[in-house]
């Protein structure tokens, strides 16, 4: 039998670890997993000084105050593979791979330097060129110090570097991040800040992260949604669990003003924020979409789903998770499950959307009553020849229109020509015209505020308490949108003659 060498060429099989797909904002993000692992409570990322005549980006730098490491474990770390895929990591852990410092790293540089100080300071040196001609090696510095220094006068906390324990990652030659200006740069970074923001929001209270000396905002992107409890599901032969958590933002009529609406999806449009939300160890590795259960729809904008996952190694061959941590699929096992509870979830973010909440509990003094909400359109699915179609149809018992109807088109041919109007605009209501308007926001549902929407109501109540008195009145018109979302107190009840006593 022969036997052959196949040893890989150093700079051909680093050259394709490149080219995993990685950005900024990612490489970055696995850098800060790292320093999360190690335990860290400061992380900064910095970059050289740009005030200076003939600035360019030179260098980036992330320094964290975690645990620090000694020179072997450094060697590991810069050891492609670590210590293996099948190793059982600590709880805390973010890694699995083995390979998220140097491929993120390499993804925007050529030169990676390490310096970390554990009772000691120890450096070293991955340099692909130095690599590609010499083999697999790495070298230390001799005049760390100076590079300590210039790294240490660009952060904002000096403190770190004095600590005991802390971790440099240093980026050099920078060959892969484009930047066309000083402006575009500090444009991208400002895309930087957003996207750690959201992916570590739930480590807000652990960690501070600055950037160039400006601190991380956090962005939870359920602050103002309604959430379900969490439940959590058993699988495989052992312990292991995952945990599903149904969110629902709230209406826009729920806000004061637009901007505040805006806010539940202050990082990304609502489109691209509607479905699952991952979490492995509290970090997020995925959003938006439905992983292939349902299609995106406009009417479910207001739903978010969060998963969250364990970092062992059977949840991450389960779940697919890759090694940039940005991908991920619904195992099998678990869709039955996940789509039972999305169905709920979804249904209440289509109430909320359509129905200004969906069943609503109207506050009339210290009693509440639940009523089914008469909508404006009803979404229906109506038998056609090619199959089932679903279209927006006016709803003709809506108590507004009905009681319109009754009093105003008795006759019934006129009645008849009248819904036959009302359905020439139903098959001609500019559906995808509307959903592309919406998508690049430039349409808006006119945001009324109480105050304009109780107005409207008591010219409503006007009219109807002629015919059926104000109590009746009443009690029809609250249970339909928009004035579903109104609440009312005792002296706006007397103001319309509403006999508080008989509710």
């Amino acid at each position: 039998m022969s036997k052959f060498r196949i040893e890989p060429q150093p700079g051909s099989i680093l050259g394709s670890l490149r080219s995993i797909g990685y950005n900024l904002k990612t490489a970055l993000s696995d850098i800060i997993d790292n320093s999360i692992a190690a335990e860290a409570k400061r992380i900064e990322i910095v970059n050289n000084d740009f005030k200076v005549e003939n600035a360019h980006l030179e260098w980036m730098a992330i320094v964290d105050d975690g645990l620090g490491m000694t020179s072997e474990t450094m060697i590991k770390a810069l050891t492609l593979g670590g210590e293996g895929i099948e190793k059982e990591r600590n709880a805390e852990d973010l890694g699995r791979f083995g390979l998220g410092l140097k491929t993120a790293s390499f993804s925007q540089c050529r030169k990676l330097t390490l310096i970390s100080k554990k009772e000691t300071i120890n450096s070293f040196v991955f340099d692909l060129d130095y690599i590609s001609k010499n083999g697999w090696e790495i070298y230390s510095i001799e005049n760390q110090e100076n590079l300590i220094q210039k790294i240490n006068a660009r952060i904002e906390n000096k403190e770190i570097l004095k600590g005991e324990n802390w971790t440099i990652v240093y980026w050099g030659n920078l060959d892969k991040i484009q930047i066309n200006s000083i402006s575009s740069f500090h444009l991208e970074l400002s895309k930087v800040r957003n996207h750690i923001g959201l992916i570590y929001h739930k480590f807000n209270n652990s960690v501070s992260i600055r950037l160039n000396g400006t601190l991380v905002n956090y962005w939870n992107p359920y602050s103002t949604a309604i959430s379900s409890q969490e439940k959590n599901f058993k699988y495989g032969s052992g312990n292991e669990t995952y945990s599903l958590k149904g969110h629902v933002l709230k209406h826009s009529s729920e806000f004061n003003n637009k901007s505040e609406y805006g806010d539940q999806s202050k990082i990304g449009t609502f489109n691209q924020n509607q479905g699952f939300f991952v979490y492995r160890n509290n970090r997020l590795i995925y959003r938006g979409s439905w992983l292939g259960l349902f299609n995106k729809e406009h009417h479910y904008i207001l739903a978010r789903v969060e998963i969250n996952l364990s970092n062992s190694l059977s949840s991450d061959l389960a779940w697919g998770v890759n090694i940039s941590k940005s991908s991920v699929s619904i195992p099998k096992f678990a869709e039955a499950d996940i789509r039972a509870e999305c169905n709920r979830i979804r249904t209440e973010a289509n109430n909320t959307f359509r129905f200004h909440g969906g069943l609503k509990k109207h506050k009339v003094r210290r009693k509440s009553a639940e009523a089914k909400i008469q909508p404006i359109w009803n979404f229906e699915s109506k038998g056609t020849k090619i199959g089932e179609k679903n279209q927006y149809k006016i709803n003709v018992k809506h108590p507004l229109l009905d009681n319109f109807l009754k009093k105003h088109v008795s006759n019934k041919q006129a009645n008849n020509e009248f819904k036959q109007i009302l359905k020439y605009l139903e098959n001609y209501l500019p559906i995808d015209n509307i959903f592309a308007r919406k998508a690049n926001n430039e349409v808006e549902q006119p945001l009324e505020d109480d105050s304009e929407i109780f107005e409207k109501f008591k010219r409503f109540m006007s009219i109807y308490e002629e015919d059926m008195g104000a109590n009746e009145a009443f009690s029809i018109l609250i249970n339909v949108e928009p004035f579903n979302s109104l609440s009312f107190n005792e002296e706006r009840l007397i103001e319309m003659g509403v006999d508080v006593s008989q509710l």
